[in-house]
């Protein structure tokens, strides 16, 4: 079930939908024709030529990419060192800018200061207060410097304490602008809902005005550089109540979304954006390799309450959404050559889709939970809880989409190359296409429902349990927990799944609080002081706001980067394919893995 909102993050949730990396060699998984599906390497990363940019990137060697693992290690964060992290910067704040830094007992007081100084390798280790933009139109934290292959600049919570960031006119709770190589890990970043209200964002919100448009945590291109930002690992945050998005990535490439809860995002804003959105990546290393990896998360409540400005309609407010991944050549944006996992995640009370994947190509919407989606009354037609729409080559395999009564519970489209199997639907209408082995049936959660008690594991008798395909990029389950090989459950959950712990409350990573070095200094006059009893403003010289809006469509002004919101064209009238998948049939012994589909 679910925990409140300050619990703390644990090696189980931090890894949840994250596939160990046991398994070596070439993965086959379900297609058209049989073909491999590649993670980033852990030993060598991603080659930054092959991302298209008019500019050179920040301080990064050049690269190249060794051959990759099977897509069991697909959904793993690789931008971090195998050791654990050891501080090399604290930020408190009672801390002073003044002060080395260097030590727990002379912290820094903002994470500016602290992400100005670092380099390649550095920690950056933030100690319990509230921390806040210096000014209107400035973000809590940019990040402009990047780190380089096993050596990423890791912005975490101090082990055992639980900082807040909480933008409240900021464009961006955390921006990262162009850098590269780059953590945020076990951080909360809370928004300012709470003081807004609907009646007050209609008559004055603005794409002008970052008040009703902040988003949590933003990854964009660097606009005065041309840099794009490329391995990026976002993990078991708490994102919530932003006024616009939750985490958003926009031409960005090797980026990971993991364990992070996502909730109460989008109420405000003026664009049109969801709680977790990944809109015309760049580069790619080719269909085969997933270059971007959505795991193992948990979100709920995001929903647009504002017309988007950009088609003064109801839009979005999606749980995640993949967005034109064909590319936008209006905006000078080139098709993403790359692949893009969704996967184990909980996705419930949204007000626009559970997950959907948009204009989008090669894309794998695997083993998720949606239930209740689609709740916005302001959206014509309302979304289904899983879909594709105007997409090519997407599979949609061994989901559980429970709609809400009388709304679509999937839909057909003029999709190319969509496979659509292996999953149980219940509730609403009778879905319109269905694949071979999907069920219309109730999946028997154990306490379904919208509230923070919600439970979607399986019970006993649950049509999900032994009846799904193996994907082998998805050998875990949202807990972390290893799913079987033969005929995994279906859904996010495998059967007598133990209770999860909400990831995202910026307690210590599992690796942080392996090593003892971590915890060194931690004395009182640091960790007394409790989480939001102290208020830090974050900026620096060199962080306020760029006049004027972007020049993206349905993008806001941005805080020396990172004020477009995501997921902006999502449409009011989303559609399922009829394309057929059925089976994997072979798992080989040792060092791959082979899968055959058969369309029907």
């Amino acid at each position: 079930m679910l925990a409140g909102l300050g619990a703390k993050v644990t090696g189980a949730a931090v890894a949840a939908g994250v596939a160990a990396l046991v398994v070596t060699g070439i993965v086959m998984i379900p297609s058209g024709a049989d073909y491999s599906v590649s993670a980033r390497s852990t030993a060598a990363q991603a080659s930054p030529s092959a991302l298209t940019s008019p500019a050179p990137r920040p301080s990064a060697p050049v690269e190249t990419r060794a051959p990759a693992p099977s897509p069991a290690a697909a959904s793993v964060r690789t931008s971090r060192p195998a050791k654990a992290p050891v501080p090399t910067y604290f930020v408190s704040a009672k801390g002073n800018d003044s002060n080395p830094g260097t030590s727990a007992g002379a912290p820094f007081r903002t994470l500016q200061k602290a992400a100005d100084l670092a380099g390649p390798g550095d920690v950056v280790a933030v100690m319990n207060g509230t921390y806040t933009e210096p000014r209107k139109g400035s973000n809590v934290l940019t990040v402009t410097r990047s780190g380089r292959p096993g050596a990423p600049i890791t912005f975490m919570a101090y082990p055992g304490q639980r900082p807040v960031l909480h933008p409240r006119t900021a464009w961006n709770g955390i921006s990262v602008y162009g850098a590269s190589h780059i953590v945020i890990e076990n951080l909360e970043v809370e928004g300012n809902n709470a003081a807004l209200s609907l009646a007050d964002a209609e008559r004055s919100s603005s794409r002008t005005d970052p008040t009703y448009n902040t988003n949590c945590i933003a990854v964009e291109k660097n606009r005065e550089s041309g840099a794009f930002p490329h391995h990026v690992d976002i993990i078991g945050n708490l994102v919530h109540d932003c006024a616009g998005g939750g985490i958003s990535a926009i031409e960005a490439d090797d980026i990971d979304i993991v364990g992070n809860h996502v909730h109460s995002n989008s109420w405000f804003t003026v664009f049109g954006s969801s709680g977790i959105s990944v809109l015309t990546p760049r580069g790619g290393d080719g269909s085969r390799t997933y270059g971007i990896r959505i795991t193992g998360n948990r979100v709920h409540d995001n929903e647009t309450k504002v017309k988007w400005e950009g088609c003064r309609c109801y839009s979005d407010g999606n749980g995640i959404i993949v967005d034109t991944t064909k590319g936008d050549p209006a905006r000078g944006r080139p098709a993403y050559d790359g692949r893009v996992l969704v996967a184990n995640k909980v996705s419930y009370d949204n007000g626009g889709s559970g997950i959907h994947a948009y204009r989008s190509q090669h894309v794998d919407i695997v083993h998720n939970t949606a239930y209740l989606n689609g709740r916005s009354p302001r959206i014509t037609s309302p979304y289904a809880n899983i879909f594709a729409h105007d997409s090519t080559d997407v599979r949609l395999l061994d989901n559980i989409a429970y709609g809400r009564p009388g709304q679509a519970t999937n839909s057909t489209s003029g999709n190319v190359d969509v496979t659509y199997d292996y999953n149980v639907y219940f509730g609403g209408k009778a879905p319109e296409t269905k694949g071979p082995h999907d069920l219309v049936a109730d999946p028997r959660f154990a306490a379904p429902g919208t509230g923070p008690d919600a439970d979607f594991r399986l019970t006993k008798g649950s049509p999900a349990i032994g009846s799904g395909t193996p994907f082998p990029a998805v050998s875990t389950d949202f807990t972390g927990a290893p799913r079987k090989g033969g005929a995994p459950e279906r859904g996010a959950y495998s059967f007598g799944a133990a209770e999860e712990t909400v990831a995202g409350s910026g307690g210590a990573s599992a690796a942080a609080q392996e090593n003892p070095d971590t915890a060194a200094g931690s004395g009182a006059e640091t960790g007394t002081d409790a989480a939001g009893t102290d208020t830090a403003g974050t900026g620096a010289a060199g962080t306020d706001a760029a006049s004027g809006p972007s020049g993206d469509a349905g993008s806001g002004p941005s805080a020396q980067g990172g004020g477009e919101p995501l997921a902006e064209t999502g449409g009011s009238d989303p559609v399922l394919p009829l394309s057929i998948a059925a089976g994997v049939l072979v798992v080989g012994a040792g060092l791959f893995v082979l899968a055959r589909r058969r369309r029907s």
